[in-house]
């Protein structure tokens, strides 16, 4: 499919008339709610907008369990499953295809480290080049068995074994890796214990500690082997929308100028610093009806693109915020474009090993489109001009549906019209994102054909 984008030349004029658009489910939550869920025997009903609305990775994890022997089906209006409790696994006939989601193939590894079979886990040629080998060494100090390919890669093959807990330091911040190393530890004898060098993304033990499996995580995050949960045997979980598709939709919004609502999302203090950088380059938001379930906080924001009357500032990304930030950096990064002078990222060597090299990919097309900029090995400085307008020119994205997104909304800003081809990318995390930006721009600016 491809989409041809007509830039928007005139003058914007603020509208106060809100867009209201619903993300569909947080995908970092649903891929560990369907893990988690498996293990425990209770049937699970989440409630979802529509069939479509479900990302490709997500739908990866689903079918990774089915293969498992976990029965989990996705309807009009709900994903189902039934879980087979902590040793009702079964092993897989087949290679598990993880299709280009990292978070599947990460998970799985945990997960599979201390079944009593074997297994393989596969990926398409975009995951089949990102780095396993990390993950496979820190597991290997639980005694597990994974081999990766040579250069460190899938396709991995796991020798299921008896695991030790034992204490980790992660090498890096990385909410997949802890993941792992947590489920692992579901399996393992005794406490595992895992630290990180700063905080990533906590979903998993929110989840945990909502679900009974007897975590703490204060100072340290420790998690008991061999337990037994005692949930209800009928479970609605409500995911909250995605937080790290909306930061999308909120970048388009703040640089049209409109007033944007998304009602019921994920507002997870380790996911939304992404608003705390909109707050310093100027952009009025708040969220409303703030509630709590299962330790998961979400709400409704509003973003005041109306109210923007002076240029955006500039800001600066340093390590310890990179994890908080990891995905919504390439959208935050085309924000800058539109700044009045130098927002600068370091720290983010991480984006270099994600569905492409995303600093380089970054870097190349904006210059492209004719930013002045610096590239260096773990970050990018952007020379951002207020009035920006971007030269009309190729886009290229490497089927990363995360630079497709960001380079589709900076087009919006092109001096004449552009095509965008391979656009199904969108669908690994965001299914919805054309139909969404449509409705914030108008038909005749974001046309999709085949």
């Amino acid at each position: 499919m491809v989409a041809r984008i007509t830039p928007i030349l005139q003058p914007i004029i603020a509208s106060s008339e809100p867009i209201v658009l619903r993300m569909p489910p947080d995908k970092s939550i649903l891929h560990r709610l369907l893990i988690l869920g498996s293990l425990t025997t209770s049937h699970f009903k989440v409630p979802i907008t529509s069939r479509n609305s479900i990302s490709d990775d997500v739908i990866a994890t689903m079918l990774a369990l089915e293969s498992l022997g976990v029965p989990v089906d996705i309807g009009e209006d709900s994903i189902e499953l039934q879980g087979v409790g902590r040793h009702g696994l079964r092993a897989p006939t087949h290679a598990i295809n993880c299709a280009n989601s990292g978070t599947t193939a990460r998970l799985m590894m945990g997960l599979l480290a201390g079944q009593e079979f074997n297994s393989v886990l596969t990926g398409d040629a975009s995951l089949s080049q990102r780095p396993m080998k990390r993950l496979a060494d820190v597991l290997a100090e639980m005694n597990a068995i994974i081999a990766t390919m040579p250069m460190g890669t899938l396709p991995v093959e796991i020798a299921g074994q008896h695991l030790r807990a034992v204490s980790i330091m992660l090498p890096v911040a990385s909410a997949q890796m802890k993941t792992a190393i947590l489920l692992a530890g579901l399996f393992a004898k005794g406490m595992t214990t895992v630290r990180e060098p700063t905080q990533s993304r906590d979903h998993t033990e929110r989840m945990m500690e909502a679900f009974g499996f007897g975590i703490e995580h204060e100072t340290a995050i420790r998690i008991r082997g061999n337990q037994v949960q005692e949930l209800e045997e009928e479970i609605v979980y409500e995911v909250p929308g995605d937080f790290s598709s909306a930061a999308f939709m909120i970048a388009a919004a703040v640089l049209l100028r409109k007033r944007l609502v998304i009602p019921g999302i994920c507002l997870n203090p380790s996911r939304t610093r992404f608003l705390d950088i909109l707050s310093i380059m100027g952009v009025e938001l708040e969220s409303e009806n703030v509630t709590e379930a299962w330790l998961e906080p979400r709400g409704d924001l509003i973003i005041y693109g109306d109210r923007i009357l002076e240029p955006l500032k500039p800001f600066q990304v340093e390590g310890e915020e990179v994890p908080l930030l990891i995905d919504e950096l390439p959208i935050l990064l085309t924000l800058a474009l539109f700044a009045d002078g130098e927002s600068t990222v370091s720290g983010a060597r991480e984006l270099r090993v994600k569905e492409s090299d995303r600093l380089h990919g970054l870097a190349s097309q904006f210059l492209a489109f004719g930013v002045e900029l610096e590239e260096t090995e773990d970050g990018i400085s952007v020379h951002g001009i207020s009035d920006r307008r971007l030269w009309s020119t190729p886009i290229v994205h490497e089927g990363d549906h995360r630079l497709l997104m960001s380079f589709t909304i900076a087009s919006l800003f092109a001096n004449s019209s552009m095509t965008i081809e391979k656009i199904d990318a969108a669908e690994v995390s965001y299914p919805e994102f054309f139909h969404h930006l449509w409705q914030l721009c108008g038909r005749m600016n974001v046309e999709v054909s085949e």
